[in-house]
């Protein structure tokens, strides 16, 4: 059974969303100079809004196998597409570069972020049986993705140039690298033996689940815009692309000689709002 105590609740999304969004009809305008100068320090909290995109492939490889469908192959995929959004909190440094006029910058953060939201989808299943469930052939097993917490690591490098200055707005790209931690989940019904079940006969198939935790080493990239809401607030909007390295794994099935190795794509793009606390 999936640990689930260590998740944010979904409710707290929408809310900080709420809050970003708010915050700076409802701030003072002051003297926001402070942010630009000097060696700073920050903590902060974020609302990620992601696309993330998952590819599920399968093969089934009966060359060895004693079964009816003995030297075939059989090649499987399907892929989902959905919106994922979750929260988290990040710590930073900020040093100036060149001189307290120019503006420019160089940060370091790192942050933790919890996410919420899944890709799913069923397999079409590849065979001559009218099901694609017997035995050797790729069963249409029901699959789904889901990232679960995120650890990263960002290098932004950024500046106020002309009349951004004045407005107390800055722009700049970022580079990191994060580590995922994600789940995926198979379903799965088919006749596993070494001759075809028949549809009078449901005893003969078996179903169940595999679930299978996944660790990414992501790299990520982007651009995004700060504005100082009084002298130590900010609020930033970051577009972002992620890429996954891709998963693999397979299983053998000895005792019929059928092998089945698996992989997994992933990626996401999306928004990351988050309000930062300069000290």
């Amino acid at each position: 059974m999936r640990n689930n105590r260590h998740r944010i609740p979904r409710p707290l999304a929408p809310v900080a969303l709420a809050m970003l969004l708010t915050l700076p009809v409802i701030s003072a305008r002051t003297n926001t100079a402070f942010a630009h100068e000097g060696h700073l320090f920050y903590i902060g909290v974020t609302v990620p809004v992601e696309r993330v995109d998952a590819s599920y492939d399968k093969t089934v490889d009966n060359t060895g196998a004693s079964n009816p469908r003995r030297g075939q192959v059989f090649h499987d995929n399907d892929s989902d597409d959905t919106f994922a959004y979750g929260i988290g909190f990040l710590a930073g440094h900020r040093i100036p570069l060149l001189t307290k006029e120019d503006g420019y910058y160089l940060s370091a953060e790192v942050d933790l972020a919890f996410h919420g939201g899944r890709a799913k989808g069923q397999l079409p299943g590849v065979g001559d049986s009218p099901g694609r469930n017997q035995p050797g052939e790729s069963w249409p097993d029901r699959w789904s993705f889901e990232k679960d917490r995120s650890y990263g690591f960002t290098v932004k490098l950024g500046g106020s140039p002309g009349v951004l200055r004045s407005w107390d707005t800055s722009v700049y790209v970022l580079g990191g690298i994060r580590l995922i931690q994600a789940q995926f989940t198979n379903h799965y019904r088919g006749c596993p033996g070494l001759v075809d079940c028949t549809s009078t006969d449901q005893t003969a198939f078996v179903s169940g689940t595999d679930s299978r935790s996944l660790d990414y080493t992501a790299w990520t990239y982007g651009a995004g815009v700060e504005k100082m809401l009084n002298e130590h607030l900010a609020l930033r909007v970051e577009t972002r692309y992620t890429q996954h390295n891709s998963k693999r794994w397979g299983e053998l099935f000895s005792d019929v000689g059928v092998r089945i190795p698996m992989r997994l794509d992933a990626d996401d793009v999306g928004l990351l709002l988050s309000l930062a606390w300069y000290f």
